[in-house]
């Protein structure tokens, strides 16, 4: 193989650098300076223009800038094959850029033949000495194997003096196909109060080969943790909802009983939720239709850091108000009911592997975006927390009113291709629909043929505080 390519590994650090200071920046050879939008060419081969509309386009892949980059200024340079990202000024850090060189510059026509996995990663690790060898970088990892559009692919990250004192990541990857070698890298000031390393992951994710079907990421679970763990506030409706057949004295008839409840939260120290809860019976035979009979319940959970505030109130009556102490009983009881609202616990687990699931091999696309979906069957403590976590509130009450250990329900959740966000959650599970009717009711002869929580996840990020009610 062919030693690294000095000058050229040099110029993924350097032309970065030298980009960014403004006697370098030929006004003719630009491609283009814009404002609000990519600046690069869209090559629409095998694909639509209608396709690219919010995608960015280099080489022969597709990516998604994440929103805090939606207001960045983009530019092209032609000369050296690569496209800089600025997001707050041109000319200056936080910078992100895409470099494209030929494959050829790191293994001759004939190695090219055959080439295999390990030895790209091997080239890749020439990439990576490189750019570092010989230089006073501090803060410098190892290189951690991944896949970057399912190509093979490198990450690593270090702190130098580039332009000024900087924290640096760079991924690379290889695409032997188009005899290809993609270097990503993102550069902002040392130590910075907000990082960007995480949106840099985020894109690397969203790289697909332009007339190809994006990669199901292969640590799925992983990818959507790591998403919830940036959420510092979250919005969700959650249903559960039995329909049955009720015998009693000798008489059938139907009923459904719903049970909806709307959640907003923040998260962190000033944890704080408010949580309505509307239940409804509708039975035709009983002549109760939808609204009939409903009731609504709120609750409110105010933390301010010093204290914290209780507020509920039922069916539309004045609010109560209850301060609950450190060492308050009540904080304690309301603690066990609320705290899975403020962690991803389900998650957590799916991410470490303790739950096991399968990801269908196909995106599904809906008219609000493209989702992954996840499958799995549960029972016994998995199902209980999948339960819990699920249905806000009540999930830790509906829990506790059933055997889940000889039952196995199925669990399918949609991801957001673009946020690795959950968007769905559906819990089928008709088989502890009697014990649940019995418990809550007191009605021991029932068929039941539907027993569902179904949870959508409107908005992440969307509010910073819960308001407090007005009293």
């Amino acid at each position: 193989m062919k030693k690294m390519n000095i000058k050229k590994s040099i110029s993924v650090i350097t032309a970065a650098a030298l980009i960014l200071g403004s006697f370098l920046l030929p006004a003719a050879s630009t491609t283009a300076l814009a404002k609000g939008g990519s600046s690069v060419q869209k090559d629409d081969t095998n694909v639509k223009n209608d396709d690219l509309d919010d995608v960015e386009v280099f080489g022969n892949y597709t990516f998604k800038l994440p929103d805090s980059w939606e207001d960045c200024v983009s530019y092209e340079d032609d000369e050296s094959d690569a496209i800089y990202y600025f997001i707050e000024e041109e000319d200056d850090i936080p910078m992100f850029m895409v470099l494209k060189e030929s494959l050829l510059d790191y293994v001759s026509s004939s190695e090219l033949k055959t080439l295999t996995e390990e030895d790209e990663y091997e080239v890749l690790d020439y990439f990576r000495e490189g750019v570092t060898e010989g230089e006073d970088f501090e803060n410098l990892t190892e290189s951690t194997e991944t896949k970057i559009a399912g190509n093979p692919a490198i990450t690593f990250s270090f702190t130098g003096e580039i332009y000024g004192d900087n924290d640096v990541r760079i991924s690379v990857f290889i695409d032997k196909e188009d005899v290809d070698v993609y270097c990503l890298m993102l550069m902002e000031e040392e130590d910075a109060k907000h990082s960007y390393f995480k949106d840099m992951e985020k894109i690397e994710k969203s790289f697909c080969k332009i007339g190809e079907e994006p990669e199901i990421p292969e640590d799925l679970a992983v990818s959507v943790y790591e998403a919830l763990e940036e959420v510092t506030s979250y919005s969700a409706r959650s249903v559960f909802e039995i329909e049955m057949e009720v015998t009693e004295y000798g008489e059938s008839y139907d009923m459904k009983l719903l049970m909806d409840h709307e959640l907003e939260a923040t998260l962190g120290k000033k944890a704080s939720c408010h949580v309505t809860m509307n239940e409804s019976i509708v039975s035709e035979a009983l002549g109760l239709s939808d609204g009939d009979y409903t009731m609504t319940n709120e609750i409110c959970i105010i933390n301010s850091g010093k204290k914290t505030t209780a507020y509920y109130r039922e069916d539309g009556e004045d609010w109560e108000i209850e301060d609950l102490d450190d060492d308050d009983s009540d904080l304690a009881e309301v603690s066990e009911y609320l705290d899975h609202l403020y962690s991803f616990e389900f998650f957590e687990l799916l991410a470490d592997g303790s739950i096991d699931y399968e990801v269908e091999p196909e995106i599904v696309e809906e008219d609000e975006g493209e989702f992954y979906v996840m499958d799995m069957d549960l029972s016994g403590d998995d199902l209980k927390l999948a339960i819990d976590t699920q249905f806000f509130l009540a999930g830790a009450y509906i829990s506790e009113e059933a055997d889940y250990e000889d039952v196995t329900s199925h669990v399918t959740i949609y991801i957001d291709a673009d946020t690795f966000l959950p968007s769905t959650v559906v819990i089928d599970m008709p088989e502890v629909g009697d014990q649940i009717v019995y418990s809550m009711m007191g009605i021991d002869d029932t068929e039941v043929t539907t027993c569902t929580i179904v949870t959508e996840y409107i908005g992440f990020d969307e509010f910073d505080k819960i308001e407090e009610p007005d009293v």
